[in-house]
């Protein structure tokens, strides 16, 4: 089974206003046929009421707690778990209402959410959609109003051994140096790859020919690597792991850590062998050392 919340959502959150959509979107409309045709529709009895009908091509689950409601055309349930046991491995669309959303979107495959441009005064809410859950994976635009799709977050990585199996090296092309800016650094026309600010002034690490035409020294010079693995910042040992796997190659390296990846910089010379020295990192990870 799939879980698809589908609703239209204004800036405030707002989706209903006295049991109907304060607004008429066509195209939304258009948009929620083509998606929910050929798949069950679960909705609230509230919802279902300000449709009036069952909306043909679609199996419709409706859920309420009163016992003596029904509706010719529908199958209704108590609880939103006896609406599901009702579409083992089906193609699930959750309709609404409020409720009904906020007892959904943490079991949720997919969201998709019409974004109405404009706050709108209303009684029914959708739950908030959490950055940390949820990401974007497309979005429409059009005019007053977006179509976006949101899937699952990916867990960031803890583990230092799913860390190694994870690493995906990256060179980037050019060479860096390390220059000593003031405060004044307007006269660098390149964008610095790191910014470390310091008592004693900020240290940037830009590209080399770029700090030559500004005045700077241009060696040493560094190349570039990016370890592209989502870890968590709680996340321990990988820094040390990388550091020691090049330290045992005779490679320098400085490694300044982002909210994402971990950037290394080593000698231009070295690139070659870091890249090799990483690649073994991650197909091996290191058990203890003796």
């Amino acid at each position: 089974m799939t879980i698809t919340l589908i609703a239209a959502v204004a800036a405030n959150g707002t989706i209903g206003a006295a049991g109907g959509m304060p607004w008429h979107l066509p195209e939304d409309l258009e948009r929620f046929k083509a998606m929910t045709t050929g798949h069950t529709l679960v909705m609230g009895r509230k919802t279902y009421e300000s449709i009036g009908r069952p909306l043909p091509g679609r199996r419709t689950l409706v859920i309420t707690r009163d016992p003596r409601w029904s509706a010719d055309g529908v199958a209704v349930t108590s609880s939103l778990d006896a609406a599901l046991e009702h579409a083992p491995g089906e193609t699930v669309f959750v309709a609404g209402g409020g409720e009904i959303y906020a007892q959904t979107i943490d079991r949720a495959d997919r969201l998709e959410i019409t974004h109405v441009h404009r706050a709108v005064e209303g009684d029914t809410a959708f739950p908030t959609i959490d950055p940390d859950r949820w990401q974007v994976e497309a979005t429409d635009e059009r005019d007053g109003f977006a179509f976006v799709t949101y899937g699952p977050r990916a867990a960031p990585v803890r583990r230092l051994d799913d860390l190694l199996a994870g690493l995906q090296p990256v060179l980037h092309p050019g060479e860096y140096v390390y220059v000593l800016a003031g405060a004044d650094d307007r006269h660098i026309r390149t964008k610095p790859v790191v910014v470390v600010h310091e008592a004693e002034g900020k240290t940037l690490v830009i590209d080399a020919g770029a700090a030559g035409e500004a005045g700077f020294p241009t060696s040493p010079r560094f190349a570039w690597i990016t370890l592209e693995v989502h870890s968590d910042l709680e996340a321990v040992g990988l820094t040390a792991a990388v550091a020691t796997a090049l330290t045992d190659e005779g490679i320098a390296c400085n490694v300044v850590a982002g909210f994402h990846h971990d950037h290394l910089f080593v000698p231009i010379g070295r690139a070659g062998d870091a890249i090799d020295a990483l690649t073994r990192l991650s197909a091996a990870p290191p058990g203890p050392r003796p």
